[in-house]
């Protein structure tokens, strides 16, 4: 289906009020004193059917590098939607439950420590590494980051350089003492992340 049909249809769905709709997109942030912010949302994704979509729902941690928007933290509610089904997507909706404890940055690690994670363990790692190393709470942090960093002896480490570079930095300025540097470079990443994205107006929220 095409995008343009895709932003026509996300407008007759009923999200909560808290959500912001733009595009295929409905979200909306979380986000720390700091200025770490955490996206939550629904995603209209098309489909190989031209005539039928996906909604995935999902949490994505923007201070975790990403080009994309990332389903990792989320999944896909019921299968293939078509447009004369709205009534159906409100109300399965109506009923969707997950995101009602998601109010504060403190739910963060609740909810990624009890939802499944799509992919390899070290996004996982890296959200709760990060995402406690901005609450303050650095020997949580240093016990994933260890996770991540323990990867330069698999046997494929080259697939996992970056993210054991990123993680050897937040653990260098855990060393030192030297948090703000460690929040200064988080923010980078996020804001690296939505460039990528192509969402200038989730630095404004």
């Amino acid at each position: 289906m095409k995008t343009t049909e895709l932003n026509k249809i996300i407008k007759e769905i009923k999200f909560a009020d808290k959500f912001i709709k733009n595009g295929r997109l409905a979200y909306y942030i979380i986000k720390d004193k700091s200025g770490a912010s955490v996206l939550i949302g629904f995603y209209l994704d098309s489909s190989v059917d031209k005539d039928a979509f996906f909604l995935q729902y999902f949490v994505q941690c923007l201070y975790v590098p990403f080009s994309t928007y990332n389903f990792s933290l989320g999944e896909r509610i019921g299968n293939h939607w078509k447009k004369e089904e709205i009534n159906d997507i409100n109300l399965s909706l109506q009923n969707f439950k997950k995101f009602n404890f998601l109010n504060s940055f403190e739910d963060i690690i609740p909810y990624i420590l009890n939802n499944s994670y799509c992919g390899h363990k070290i996004g996982r790692d890296e959200y709760l590494a990060y995402t406690y190393f901005i609450l303050g709470k650095y020997s949580e942090a240093l016990q994933y980051i260890e996770k991540i960093t323990a990867l330069k002896k698999h046997e494929n480490a080259e697939w996992f350089k970056k993210d054991i570079q990123k993680a050897e930095l937040i653990k260098e300025y855990i060393i030192k003492n030297d948090y703000d540097s460690g929040i200064y470079q988080l923010l980078k990443w996020q804001n690296e992340t939505i460039t990528a994205l192509k969402q200038p107006k989730l630095l404004l929220v």
